[in-house]
């Protein structure tokens, strides 16, 4: 998913804490209200581990706001952005290969094909990836993986799980992210890349990814954070999953699920 739609999904984010704020300060004048969670319908998504699941998020907050993000600060600071750039471009090309695969699996022959054309400039024209020319010749950068193709046959998301460090996820997207990771692994191997180059550059491959993110745990100072945090990932692979389309069903399933 683009930089962009993270940041209209922070838009909204902001927005509704917002709102949470002036509800809070109402409370606090005693007008007789009912719980704030009767208002909140709309939140709920089937999370049975909800009390697991809300210590991984706390533990995901310290560790985010005081390791992964200082970390973040001195890498951008000690490798120039071109040298990122390159690493970014090299593993967007490969992640096209995984997203190509899963197309194929979900039978979208159009997509497919534009993503195959893609993988073919940037690497032939783009030196291995390096280099993204593919975008600039109006070669969408699409985005799709095995939790995407599951969902596509009908498997339902199952219960809501908080990841530590990787963040929101459910049973199937887990399942989906370990084939992809390893799926990954054996596409940089073919690259002939020893095991210590490997690691230095998957893991300035996650610290890029993490830094143009523009959501911080604990950001908006709000009992509702998790809550809003939760929703917005279950509607957002909905989106992904129906390229674009927001099924009512989906969001009944997500809520109801047993």
């Amino acid at each position: 998913m683009n930089k962009q739609i993270y940041l209209i999904l922070v838009l909204i984010l902001s927005i509704f804490f917002s709102g949470c704020a002036v509800h809070k300060k109402i409370e606090k004048s005693g007008k007789n209200l009912d719980t704030p969670r009767d208002h909140l319908g709309f939140l709920d998504v089937y999370d049975p581990l909800e009390s697991l699941n809300r210590r991984v998020y706390r533990f995901n907050t310290i560790v985010d706001n005081n390791l992964i993000e200082p970390v973040i600060r001195v890498y951008k600071k000690i490798i120039p952005l071109f040298v990122r750039d390159r690493i970014t471009n090299f593993f967007s090309n490969i992640d096209d290969v995984l997203v190509m695969g899963n197309c194929l699996l979900q039978a979208k022959t159009e997509k497919t094909g534009e993503v195959a054309a893609r993988i073919m400039v940037n690497s032939i024209f783009g030196i291995a990836g390096l280099w993204d020319p593919a975008t600039n010749f109006g070669l969408i950068k699409y985005r799709e993986d095995f939790g995407q193709t599951l969902g596509f046959y009908g498997v339902r998301p199952g219960p809501y799980i908080m990841l530590p460090i990787l963040g929101p996820s459910t049973l199937r997207d887990s399942g989906g992210k370990l084939i992809d990771s390893l799926s990954k692994m054996y596409f940089v191997n073919l690259s002939n890349i020893n095991t210590s180059t490997d690691l230095s550059l998957s893991t300035a491959d996650s610290l890029e990814f993490r830094a143009s993110f523009p959501f911080s745990y604990g950001d908006f100072d709000s009992p509702f954070e998790y809550d809003i945090v939760r929703v917005l990932y279950m509607d957002m692979r909905n989106l992904m999953i129906n390229d674009g389309l927001y099924l009512e069903e989906n969001k009944k399933v997500n809520n109801t699920e047993k």
